[in-house]
């Protein structure tokens, strides 16, 4: 009987702990995208706002721009990728121009929102993608950036 006992405790007990890894992994591997939201006139007309992200997205989108953003974060030692064309290709793939809503001072006005797809494990790395992204952004749009508020 003892001998019963002391299975059911160990298989218990690797139970949990396989639980307990498997709520882990899906934990850190649920979708987290992280991006910057940037307000917009709230008469802007949709179709000029829609033009507006398909043109920012293919900007965006340029291989100098993100092998750039790929060397000031250092991507390709992060991501154990051979070379900063490749983190290009991969930031590519999960960078994302949409529209959605930014909360100001004034309440929700429409914004453009620029960012990364990420995982929940790579949400840090991925807010500094998109903060990075942000300094390209406002380049393209020919607009001085705000300056940055000491926290």
């Amino acid at each position: 009987m003892q001998r019963w006992i002391a299975a059911g405790l160990v298989t218990m007990v690797l139970f949990l702990g396989g639980g307990y890894y498997g709520y882990k992994t899906y934990k850190e591997n649920r979708p987290a995208p992280m991006w910057v939201p940037l307000p917009i006139k709230p008469d802007l007309e949709s179709a000029k706002r829609d033009e507006i992200i398909k043109d920012l997205k293919a900007k965006l989108s340029a291989p100098e721009i993100l092998i750039k953003v790929s060397q000031d974060l250092g991507l390709r030692q992060q991501w154990n990728l051979p070379t900063d064309e490749a983190c290009a290709q991969a930031i590519s793939q999960k960078l994302f121009v949409r529209s959605g809503d930014a909360i100001t001072e004034m309440g929700p006005v429409p914004a453009i929102h620029i960012g990364v797809n990420g995982t929940s494990k790579e949400g840090q790395l991925s807010g500094k993608i998109a903060m990075r992204l942000m300094d390209d952004v406002w380049k393209i749009l020919g607009v001085p950036p705000p300056k940055k508020r000491d926290s």
